[in-house]
Formats: C-alpha cells, structure tokens, sequence
C-alpha cells in the first residue's frame, strides 16, 4: 500500500475546484522554481488533481498535463524515451485504489504518448484499456465524455481508440504492439453480438493487420542508436504504398510525417509467419465466434499479405464463405 502523498500546505490551499489562473501561476512558480519536475512533485500534482477534479480552469489542465509530460518525456536521456519505469509510474498514479480516473489524466495520458519519441508498450496498451473499460462498461465520462449501453462500441469509442493508437506510433520505431493488439482483440470477443458501429471493424482490421505484417512492435532502440536516427527520423522520404499505407488508413493524413519516418529496412517483409499464424488461429474465435470484426481483418490479410502461413487457410476460407452467404 503506497504512503499517502502530503500536498505543501501553500499548494494545498490553492487545490480546490474554483481555483483561478493565478492560482495556477503560483503552482507553476513553485514546481518550476528549479526548473525541474521531480517524481515526488509528480505525485503531488496528481494528489491536487485529485483535489481539483475535473472542474478547475483551463490553465490548470494545461499545467497539469504540461508538468507531467515535462518528467516523464522531457527529462530524461535521450530526452523523449519514455522508459518503462516511469510509464509504470505513470500507471501506477492512474490506477491507486479508490481513484475515479479524470479527464485531465486521459489527456494528459495522450499528451505523454504524442510528446514520446518511443512509448513501452505497457502504456500504450494500458491506453486502450482505457478505451476498452469503457466499452464494456457505458460511461465514458473520462474518456470519451458519452453514455451509452454497456458492451457495445459507439463511434466515439472508435474515436478514443483511434487517438490511443495515433499518438502511441506517432514517433514510434514500428508497429502496432502485441499488447495493443490482444486489447483490441479482447473489446472484439466481448461485442461479438453487439451492433457496434461500423468504424470498428475497420480499425481492428487495419491495427491487427498493421502488427501482424510489421511483426516488430515498437521497441526503443539504445541511446546512442536513437541520437544517429534523430536526422532519419526527420527526414522527408516518398510515400510508398504497402503497410505505411496501412498506418495512414488507420489514423489518416496527419500521420503522414511519422509513416514516412517509419519507410524502408524498419518494416517487416509483409508475411506472416508460423508463430504469427498460430498466435492468430488461437485469438480469433477464442470464444467459440468468429465476429464480424475478425472476418474484416481476415479478408484485409488475404488482400494486404505476400505471404499467409497455410494454418490460417481454413479461417480465410470460412470468412469468404460467410461473406459471400450474407
């Protein structure tokens, strides 16, 4: 059980709901007063979230996210790898028992992951987890900001998702992680019956499509091999067709930039392979169905892939089937 953070009683009495931006200069004089955010400072600003709620004025939410994003992307070296540690951390902060997750949070979840030059998988599938909480549950107030029936995906559920997988692969090394991918797997199994909106197919369909062809995952290379890519990275190249159109159909045009980063030697070779195909024998009709989210991504493979492993014949077979009897 983690010690109760103590708030500086100065900054405690400026913790309340109605607090003013000059309130909020005067956190920013003191957390800024060296020029630093330590972890301890971190846990503080989250204990005066907590306080605050999500009322306060805007400056609030901007410092928050601002200060937190300063910790955990900007002050470490290389600066904008987030290690695994912190987004732990991170993690940990969202997650302590009893805490109601606040909008201010799940923004400022996006913010870390969009600053980011390499986000550990743990965060961006804990992202969608998010996302998918609210799936099955129905209130999206902190997330989404909709109510609906649990255990079906709304439009602006696809929405969060969406946002999730953008800004973790805005400036990542590759693709769709496992994690992210049995998330995404797990909000199909449990909506197989449901009506959900039509956008989730095709974003299942796209994402798994994405980590599966990639086959690598974003994974952050070592210090000195991230400070020789820093020119790669921001270079401008051709874009091609293949999986970085796939990466823009999922997320658009604005990730234009980032997928052409992503072009060349960092892609797989647009296969899949024994170890893929059995992970995917064994996720889809996990629960007895094969739902209409998994039959898209199955015909999305048979278009999109060089080369299937034989093991998943027979599933492609039963999708075609089924789409040709509707």
């Amino acid at each position: 059980m983690s010690t109760p953070v103590t708030v500086p009683p100065a900054m405690a009495d400026l913790a309340r709901p109605d607090l003013t931006p000059q309130d909020v200069l005067a956190m920013r004089r003191h957390y800024f007063a060296n020029n630093a955010i330590s972890l301890r400072e971190g846990e503080e600003l989250f204990a005066i979230a907590a306080m605050i709620g999500d009322e306060g004025c805007r400056e609030w939410h901007q410092f928050f996210a601002e200060a937190i994003t300063e910790l955990l992307v900007h002050q470490v070296s290389p600066p904008g790898y987030l290690s695994e540690e912190n987004a732990r951390w991170f993690m940990d902060r969202i997650m302590e028992a009893g805490h109601v997750l606040l909008k201010t949070e799940f923004e400022t979840l996006l913010r870390v992951m969009e600053r980011a030059r390499h986000v550990p998988d743990c965060l961006a599938a804990f992202g969608l987890k998010l996302v998918s909480d609210v799936v099955l549950s129905g209130d999206g107030t902190s997330v989404t900001g909709e109510q609906h029936a649990p255990g079906i995906v709304t439009k602006a559920d696809v929405d969060a998702l969406r946002r999730v997988l953008f800004v973790a692969s805005s400036e990542g090394f590759g693709a769709v992680s496992r994690a992210e991918a049995e998330v995404l797997f797990d909000i199909a199994d449990a909506t197989a019956d449901a009506d959900n909106d039509p956008g989730f197919d095709d974003l299942f369909a796209r994402a798994i499509g994405n980590h599966v062809l990639c086959g690598i995952g974003r994974h952050a290379p070592c210090p000195d091999e991230a400070r020789r890519r820093e020119t790669w990275l921001d270079e401008t190249r051709p874009l091609g067709s293949g999986i970085g159109s796939i990466l823009r159909g999922m997320f658009g045009s604005r990730t234009t930039q980032s997928i052409q980063s992503m072009q060349g030697p960092a892609f797989g070779d647009e296969t899949v392979c024994s170890e893929e195909a059995l992970w995917l024998k064994g996720r889809i009709r996990r629960n007895g169905k094969v739902c209409s989210a998994q039959r898209e991504f199955l015909h999305f493979l048979s278009r999109e892939a060089r080369h299937i492993d034989p093991m998943l014949d027979r599933l492609i077979a039963e999708a075609r089937a089924a789409e040709i009897a509707a």
